[in-house]
C-alpha cells in the first residue's frame, strides 16, 4: 500500500512540476511526447492489426495504422506551412522534408504557446492578443486554402 502511495505521490510531483513550466515548452513537450506515441503505436502496429484507424481527410476516407495518423494530426501545422513551400523544390529527399516537417511544427506550437504565455502574464492587453490570434487563424486558414488548390 505504501509503494502505491509512494508512486501516486511521485506522479503527483510530475504533473505539479509540469503545470509550473510556460506553455511554449508545454505545448513543445506534447508535440513530442505525441510523436514518440505514434512511433510506439506504429511498431505496435505489425502485432495488433487492428490499430487501424480510417477517417475523412479534407474529402477523402483515408485508412491508416492509428501511430501515422497520430503522427500526422500532430505535424499537420508543418505539411500546411512547409508542405506549401517544400511543393516547390522536386528533388528534395523524403528524410530532409520529414525533419523540415518536424521542425516547422514544433516551432508553430512553440509559436502558439508563446501566444497563452503572453495573454497570461498580462504582456498583451486584449485587443492585441485578438489581433495576434487573428492573424493566427486568417495565415493557418490560407495554408489550408492553398493546400486544397
Amino acid at each position: 500500500m505504501y509503494k502505491m502511495l509512494s508512486k501516486l505521490k511521485g506522479g503527483i510531483a510530475v504533473f505539479a512540476r509540469f503545470r509550473r513550466i510556460s506553455w511554449s515548452k508545454k505545448l513543445l513537450y506534447i508535440y513530442v511526447f505525441g510523436l514518440i506515441l505514434g512511433i510506439i503505436m506504429l511498431l505496435l502496429y505489425a502485432f495488433f492489426p487492428s490499430l487501424r484507424l480510417c477517417s475523412s481527410i479534407f474529402g477523402q476516407q483515408i485508412c491508416t495504422p492509428a501511430g501515422i495518423f497520430l503522427t500526422l494530426a500532430l505535424s499537420l501545422p508543418g505539411y500546411l506551412i512547409a508542405g506549401n513551400l517544400l511543393s516547390f523544390i522536386p528533388e528534395l529527399p523524403w528524410g530532409i522534408s520529414l525533419v523540415i516537417v518536424i521542425v516547422v511544427s514544433a516551432f508553430f506550437y512553440y509559436l502558439a504557446g508563446w501566444l497563452v504565455d503572453q495573454k497570461l502574464a498580462k504582456k498583451m492587453t486584449t485587443t492585441k492578443f485578438s489581433k495576434y490570434l487573428i492573424i493566427f487563424v486568417f495565415v493557418v486558414l490560407l495554408l489550408v486554402l492553398i493546400s486544397l488548390i
